[in-house]
C-alpha cells in the first residue's frame, strides 16, 4: 500500500509544471461547485428572510399558499377561533403582498414587498423595530428596508438611511411617508421591502384585504408541544368547517423547509443553479480525466513493466485513484480560499448573503473526490485492456 501511494505521488511530482496546471484546472472546477452551491444556498436564505424573523411556534396559512410574498389569505375569524384555545397564549397577524413602489426621484416603478403588522403584536423580530413601532400608528407612515435596491431612490444613491426620513413617495398610487429604516434583506420576489401597520397595509394593498390575513403566527402555552398545539388548532378549525377547516397548520421549521424546497425544486432559479453544480462536476471530471490519461500515456512503459512483474489491474487502479485523490486534496484548499473571497465580494456588491457552511464544505469535498476518482477509473480503461507485450 505504501509503495502504491509513493508511486502515485512521484508520478505527480515528476512533472511539477504540468501538475500545477492540472491543479489549477481542477481547482477551478471545485470553485465553480462552491459558487453554484453558494448561489443555490443564497436562494434558500433570501427566500426565508422573513420566516427567520417570525416569532411563534406554529404558522397558519392558506391552502393556496404559493410563497412568502404571495401567501394568499385566510379569514380573520380564524384568529378568534384559535386564540380561545387553552394551548394558545397569543397570535401575531402578518400581511404580505408585492406591489408597485414609485422612485421619488425618477418616478420609475419597481416591485416592492409590503409587510403589514399589528404594532401591538408585532409579527417580526427586527433590531430597529421596538423604537420605531410608534411611527407605524399612522396609516401613511412606512419603514423601508435599508438593503433595498438603489433603484428605489435613496438619497445617498446607495442605500436608505436617516436622510430619507420624511420623504414622500407613492406605493400602489397611495402617498406614503418614510418614517425610518430597518435591515432585513430583500428576497427574490422583489428588490425592496417596506413595513407598515395592518391599517396602512389595507390602504395600499392592490386588492381588498378587509377581513383577511396572510399569515398567523401562534405562540403556544408553556409545556405544550408543537405537535399537541397543532392537533388542537386543526381540530378546532375542522369543527368550525368552511374555509377555516382548510387552513394549513405548520410548525415554524416545516414552513421554512417548505419555502426552501419551493425555491430549490419548483422554480427555474433553483434548477439553474443545481444544473450549474452538475456542469461544474462534468468540467472538473473532464479536466481530471485529461490529466490522468496523459499520465497513463506518458508512463506506458513503466506501467507495462509493473504488469509484467505481476501487478494486477487492481494494483494499477490503486495508483491512478491515489493520484486522483491527491489532485482533489491539493486543489481543494486553494479553491476554498478563492470561494471565500468571491463570497465576500459578491455579498458586498450584490447585497446577497452568501456564507460558507460546514455542510457545503463536506459536500464539495466529497463531490471533488468522486469527480476525480471517476475520471481516474475512466482513464484506466485503456491500460487495463492492454497487454504488457503491446505496451513497449
Amino acid at each position: 500500500m505504501t509503495r502504491r501511494t509513493s508511486l502515485a505521488w512521484h508520478n505527480l511530482a515528476y512533472q511539477p509544471m504540468r501538475t500545477t496546471v492540472s491543479l489549477g484546472g481542477i481547482g477551478f472546477a471545485i470553485l465553480l461547485m462552491f459558487m453554484q452551491l453558494g448561489f443555490l444556498g443564497a436562494v434558500g436564505d433570501t427566500a426565508t428572510n422573513v420566516y427567520r424573523r417570525l416569532p411563534g411556534d406554529l404558522v397558519l396559512r392558506s391552502p393556496e399558499y404559493l410563497h412568502i410574498y404571495d401567501p394568499r389569505s385566510i379569514p380573520e375569524p380564524v384568529m378568534r377561533l384559535v386564540e380561545t384555545l387553552p394551548e394558545v397564549t397569543g397570535l401575531r397577524p402578518l400581511d404580505l403582498v408585492v406591489t408597485k413602489w414609485q422612485n421619488p426621484e425618477t418616478d420609475v416603478f419597481r416591485a416592492v414587498a409590503v409587510m403589514g403588522i399589528d404594532p401591538q403584536r408585532p409579527a417580526l423580530q427586527l433590531r430597529e423595530l421596538p423604537e420605531l413601532l410608534p411611527q407605524l400608528l399612522r396609516k401613511d407612515h412606512i419603514l423601508v428596508d435599508s438593503t433595498s435596491s438603489p433603484d428605489f431612490g435613496p438619497v445617498d444613491e446607495r442605500r436608505f438611511g436617516p436622510r430619507d426620513r420624511g420623504r414622500v413617495t407613492d406605493v400602489t398610487g397611495r402617498s406614503v411617508r418614510i418614517a425610518g429604516t430597518f435591515r432585513m434583506g430583500t428576497g427574490l420576489a422583489a428588490n425592496g421591502a417596506i413595513l407598515l401597520s395592518r391599517q396602512g397595509f389595507r390602504r395600499i394593498a392592490p386588492v381588498d384585504q378587509a377581513g383577511r390575513v396572510s399569515l398567523l403566527m401562534v405562540d403556544l402555552a408553556p409545556g405544550v408541544s408543537r405537535e399537541a398545539g397543532r392537533q388542537a388548532i386543526a381540530r378546532r378549525l375542522r369543527q368550525a368547517g368552511g374555509e377555516a377547516a382548510a387552513t394549513d397548520v405548520l410548525t415554524h421549521a416545516e414552513a421554512v423547509a417548505w419555502e426552501r424546497w419551493r425555491w430549490y425544486g419548483e422554480t427555474p432559479i433553483g434548477l439553474i443553479f443545481a444544473m450549474g453544480v452538475a456542469l461544474a462536476i462534468v468540467v472538473g471530471g473532464v479536466i481530471c480525466y485529461m490529466v490522468l490519461a496523459a499520465d497513463v500515456i506518458s508512463h506506458l512503459p513503466e506501467y507495462a513493466t509493473l504488469k509484467a512483474m505481476g501487478y494486477s489491474n487492481r494494483n494499477l487502479a490503486g495508483v491512478l485513484l491515489a493520484e486522483a485523490a491527491y489532485l482533489a486534496t491539493l486543489a481543494f484548499p486553494l479553491a476554498t480560499l478563492a470561494a471565500l473571497l468571491l463570497y465576500a465580494i459578491t455579498s458586498q456588491i450584490a447585497d446577497v448573503p452568501i456564507e460558507m457552511t460546514g455542510l457545503r464544505l463536506v459536500i464539495v469535498a466529497l463531490l471533488s473526490l468522486l469527480m476525480c476518482s471517476s475520471a481516474g477509473l475512466i482513464a484506466l480503461r485503456k491500460l487495463i485492456r492492454a497487454e504488457p507485450a503491446n505496451l513497449f
